[in-house]
């Protein structure tokens, strides 16, 4: 057990200096900015390809889905990340179960939560994506 806490600290160290060893990079979200058509979005702070790299090289490392999702939420807690940079994450677990979890955490940090209904391919059950979707937007079913 202390073996294994030790592993996981030190994977959330390395991604943590991978974190900030470079500023996030701005996306602007959604199209017809400058056109009249509302206020402009705040852009969007997503975590650098390099930052994105080193989280999913650390994942790819761990043999364990329970590793991965406690160095995963470490990881969005510490970094920018946005939907894509999530449904990557998620993609590397072996069971949907763990995605579900996973997603449902990361939400909260999530620098583009509005484009969480696009993540229907991460998940190999339908059923698991519709209970995300049910948790994160009650009022939506």
């Amino acid at each position: 057990m202390a073996k294994k806490r030790l592993l996981i600290l030190l994977a959330a160290g390395m991604i943590a200096v991978g974190m900030q060893a470079q500023p996030p990079h701005h996306h602007e979200p959604g199209r017809g900015h400058g056109h009249g058509h509302g206020p402009t979005p705040r852009p969007v702070i997503c975590a650098t390809p390099e930052q994105l790299s080193m989280t999913l090289q650390v994942l790819e490392q761990q043999s364990f889905d329970d590793n991965k999702l406690e160095i995963a939420k470490l990881a969005v807690t510490l970094g920018h990340f946005c939907t894509d940079d999530l449904a990557r994450v998620a993609q590397l677990f072996s069971f949907d179960d763990k995605r579900l979890a996973f997603l449902k955490y990361a939400h909260a940090y999530c620098e583009d939560p509005q484009n969480y209904p696009s993540l229907r391919d991460v998940f190999k059950f339908q059923s698991n994506y519709d209970e995300l979707i049910r948790t994160l937007y009650p009022r939506s079913r």
